[in-house]
């Protein structure tokens, strides 16, 4: 979406500006291709006065359809009068605008952006394939399932908490509650939007560390019998290769039990259904 903005400074004569404006106003709508228009009158800014008046948006899909109505019949027409009203109090911009409420996902960028940062000894390796679940990352890099090691965020009482578990057994939420010394129900695993409005990382690439938001976390036991292991690298096809004991002292994770006994586990499709952040 894009928006044609329309900044009014305080005119000398509000009476007489409030006449032209209306009838301008009349003569912008006609203007083809507007989606919304919007109409916000400035009370002040942070310092107490400002200078602007008024603020008039027109929005449109794009800038070719914008910029097919300024220079239509209607947009010229327009255009003329509102120079002639209000042409020395009148600013005009066009903005390039979005509805969306998350931002974008971060990326083995920002990643590699924190390794660097926090001297972390760890590289992100693309193994040239997409790797959304354990199955498929052990395949990709020719290594164990239990080499994989998964993210999986939980909220306690919408409070976030992180636990590393590895291969294809799940989290056992048992074991968590008792932790955290809550009722098991209180134990919610986060959805897609959770996960990535909570890690900046969308479900599928959330790594072990370089998070938005700072949690606790666990760690099982079996994540520590590889020396290597490898996690979410940020991306669908990247994943972080990195020695267990440092992935433990990086994320100042707890070790205790976490995962199912592995006669209980299920398989790494059911764990991507379900919304556990994983490689």
């Amino acid at each position: 979406m894009v928006k044609l903005v329309l900044l009014f400074r305080h005119p000398a004569n509000k009476p007489g500006f409030e006449i032209r404006y209306t009838r301008n106003l009349a003569l912008l709508k006609k203007m083809p291709g507007i989606q919304r228009i919007q109409v916000g009158a400035v009370v002040g800014g942070p310092a107490g006065e400002t200078p602007f008046y008024r603020v008039l948006e027109l929005a449109f899909p794009t800038f070719d359809m914008l910029d097919a109505a300024l220079t239509s019949p209607e947009g010229v027409a327009a255009g003329k009068d509102l120079m002639e009203y209000a042409g020395d109090v009148v600013e005009l911009l066009f903005v390039e605008a979005s509805d969306e409420l998350t931002d974008k996902p971060l990326g083995p960028d920002n990643l590699q952006a924190y390794l660097n940062e926090h001297n972390i000894a760890a590289e992100i390796v693309y193994p040239g394939a997409p790797t959304p679940t354990v199955p498929a990352a052990a395949e990709a890099l020719g290594v164990e399932p239990d080499q994989i090691v998964k993210s999986v965020l939980f909220l306690v009482d919408d409070q976030p908490f992180l636990v590393y578990g590895c291969g294809v057994r799940l989290v056992d939420y048992t074991r968590l509650a008792d932790r955290l010394n809550v009722s098991r129900k209180k134990v919610k695993l986060a959805n897609a939007d959770q996960v990535l409005n909570l890690t900046g990382y969308a479900v599928g690439t959330v790594p072990p560390v370089g998070l938005k938001t700072p949690m606790p976390a666990f760690m099982d036991p079996a994540v520590l019998a590889y020396d290597v292991v490898y996690a979410g690298g940020g991306g669908i096809n990247a994943l972080l290769r990195i020695e267990s004991k440092v992935l433990q002292h990086a994320s100042r994770a707890e070790v205790a039990p976490m995962l199912q006994p592995p006669d209980d586990g299920a398989d790494a499709g059911e764990e991507t259904a379900s919304g556990e952040a994983q490689p």
